[in-house]
């Protein structure tokens, strides 16, 4: 909301400052001059002539560009913006000498014929060589014609920069959410399989704790598929989830793993990107586990202010292992779009260890 507040007034101030444009300089050199569009002719045919051209750009820029421009009728695109400027400079004309038009005929047609026609006072003469139709190009200030061609090719040429740098940036964030979406779709079945696994490893055992897992399974589905897809989610349920996983691995495992495991900070008022983190601490599970052996993982997640720190550590098992360790890739790719410039991560992969820590800045 604040957002779309801070838009609108953006325009208002920009269209204000745009009408007031032609007041801004006179030809007295004043620096700035209220109009009196009241009063003076002059100043309501400038503020009328300007109004149009300021709902020409939004014309164009939200209906010929996408329309015409944008979908490869770019000669109709330009034969409508001459027309436009021909269509500018006439009203223009019509708007600027009705008057002087009127005295013409007074003065040579009625009872004042053959006498000096006197000046108004409203539309002063121009300089010499300034006729309207010369544009301002012989010296001295541009006349109405030249300076209505100016703003119109300005606002022409602003539109379609704005419109063609709206276009790149809609282009580039459909990009990155189709990016998204593939990297998420290869981490959900990832999971699933690797915890259906856990299960499979108890129900061949007979454990009676297979219910539980079961149970502990569907909660953790139930988040994936209501929540996987969301921007980002309150770090509570985030931080729940991986609370929920870690039991998993621990009923699944028995006393063959020592995990210790915490949490230090308050979650309340804070979101996260889901499923960002998990992939560090399943990879633990996945390659620091060896049945044969009591092994050891140490994950601590560390929430203070803006930033959330992740630290993962076990100990490296020379088990055989058959996954291909894509969910870590796509996490890791993960943090570069969804956190650019906003994440650092420092993995230690060595021949005994493997140590993640990973600090993020969160809302």
């Amino acid at each position: 909301m604040k957002a779309k507040f801070s838009l609108y007034a953006k325009h208002i101030v920009l269209c204000l400052a745009f009408l007031f444009l032609p007041y801004a300089f006179t030809s007295t050199n004043t620096v700035f001059l209220l109009p009196h569009l009241y009063t003076n002719a002059h100043d309501r045919i400038y503020f009328f002539i300007y109004f149009t051209l300021l709902c020409f750009f939004y014309f164009n820029y939200y209906y010929l560009i996408p329309k015409l421009y944008f979908s490869d009728k770019k000669l109709l695109y330009y034969l409508i913006i001459i027309v436009f400027l021909l269509f500018f400079l006439w009203i223009s004309t019509v708007l600027d000498h009705p008057s002087r038009n009127f005295l013409d005929f007074e003065y040579h047609s009625g009872k004042f014929a053959g006498h000096p026609k006197p000046f108004d006072g409203r539309f002063p003469p121009p300089p010499h060589g300034n006729h309207p139709m010369s544009f301002g190009f012989k010296g001295g200030p541009p006349t109405q014609y030249g300076h209505t061609t100016l703003v119109y090719l300005i606002g022409v040429a602003t539109s379609l920069l704005f419109a063609i740098s709206g276009r790149l940036q809609s282009v580039e964030k459909e990009k990155v959410k189709s990016e998204l979406a593939f990297l998420k779709a290869q981490i959900n079945p990832h999971f699933l399989f690797n915890t259906l696994n856990s299960i499979y490893a108890l129900a061949l055992k007979k454990d009676d704790k297979t219910p539980d897992a079961v149970v502990q399974l569907s909660e953790l589905m139930r988040y994936i598929m209501v929540n996987s897809n969301d921007e980002v989610i309150d770090l509570t349920k985030e931080i729940n989830y991986i609370s929920n996983f870690i039991s998993l691995q621990k009923t699944r495992l028995g006393n063959t793993v020592n995990v210790n495991y915490s949490v230090i900070g308050s979650t309340h008022r804070k979101v996260i990107t889901p499923l960002i983190l998990i992939s560090f601490i399943e990879n633990a599970f996945k390659y620091g586990v060896n049945p044969d052996q009591t092994s050891e993982i140490y994950i601590k997640i560390d929430i203070e202010e803006e930033i959330l720190t992740l630290y993962v550590s076990n100990k490296k098992t020379f088990s055989v292992q058959s996954d291909s360790g894509i969910g870590l890739q796509n996490t890791v790719e993960r943090l570069k779009l969804v956190y650019p410039n906003k994440h650092a991560l420092m993995i230690e992969d060595t021949a005994e260890k493997y140590v993640v820590n990973l600090s993020v800045k969160i809302r």
